[in-house]
């Protein structure tokens, strides 16, 4: 149990933080909905004049037919200078980037401070896609999501990485809780800390980001990779996590998770040979023979493929 002292301190900090918001046209709620290693993320509300003032806010909260943002508040005093200097601001600015599309979590506002940084986000109320997917194994009495409710939510998914990669961003840390729902069954692709830019379509990446279960093998094996690539081999283990509600390769240890995926991907339960195929086809140990975007879009399992996916921007 926390201490009075600390649990007092949490209190005056707090305040802090609603006065902060209020100062900025934010109502912060004590409703957390989201943490991290050196974040918060609280409901808000935004106020009249916010709404006046900032129109990408109003143009998006007037079709949601609310004034509710996720606030997230990132303690940059606390933080170390590495997350501050380079994660933070490539986190920002993969948001600005990728600004605006259906599937990926919009960034609305950020106001700072000597102490914090304060997100603006678009809210997604109904919770993570892991979280979505162990209720439905729960109400099924069956491991994983329907292969028609998976096909519709992942086209939704590859969707948002495609637009991601058109603008040159790669995500680096995919995940079922990087993929939020919101009030209406929408994806919204979230949590751009370990994100970064890339100029060359072949350009190679070196830092270790990531779950080590969702993680490309070519990452885990410290080798230089191509971060589209290594995107690629997430989304094949989210499929899988989606389809059959467990995870394809179960270790904590890198160097012994490679052992796990060179034995081989198992499926334990009936799925379609058309999911099986995809599936096998993101998850190559070679990066490029994994299959790309617009094969996944195209592939015979995601028909009717939209084109649409693949606009430019």
């Amino acid at each position: 149990m926390k201490s009075f002292s600390k649990r007092e301190a949490d209190r005056r900090m707090f305040l802090e933080q609603v006065r902060e918001s209020k100062e900025n046209g934010y109502l912060l709620s004590s409703k957390k909905i989201g943490s991290g290693a050196f974040s918060k993320v609280y409901l808000g509300y935004a106020t009249q004049d916010k709404l006046m003032q900032n129109y990408k806010l109003a143009s998006d909260l007037r079709s949601k037919r609310h004034s509710m943002v996720a606030i997230k508040i990132i303690s940059t005093a606390e933080a170390p200078v590495e997350y501050t200097k380079k994660f933070l601001p490539r986190e920002i600015y993969s948001l600005n980037v990728t600004y605006k599309h259906l599937n990926v979590i919009q960034l609305y506002e950020m106001y700072r401070n000597s102490k914090r940084t304060y997100l603006v986000l678009e809210l997604a109320s109904r919770g993570d896609l892991l979280e979505h997917i162990n209720a439905t194994s729960d109400r099924r009495e069956f491991p994983g999501l329907e292969e028609e409710e998976a096909r519709r939510l992942f086209r939704q998914i590859v969707s948002a990485v495609a637009h991601c990669h058109n603008v040159g961003i790669v995500h680096r840390d995919l995940k079922c809780e990087n993929i939020l729902l919101d009030e209406r069954g929408f994806i919204k692709l979230t949590d751009f800390g370990f994100a970064n830019r890339y100029s060359l379509k072949n350009s190679l990446m070196s830092t270790f980001c990531g779950s080590v279960a969702y993680t490309a093998p070519e990452i885990l094996m410290s080798k230089k990779y191509n971060g589209e690539l290594a995107d690629l081999w997430s989304l094949g283990v989210i499929l899988y996590a989606m389809v059959t509600g467990k995870l394809p390769f179960k270790e904590r240890q890198p160097h012994k998770m490679i052992h796990v995926i060179k034995q081989g991907l198992a499926f334990r339960q009936p799925i379609s040979p058309e999911c099986q195929n995809l599936i096998e086809g993101l998850l190559q140990l070679k990066p490029v023979a994994r299959l790309g975007l617009q094969q996944v879009a195209t592939h015979r399992w995601m028909l009717p493929a939209t084109s649409a996916i693949f606009h430019r921007v």
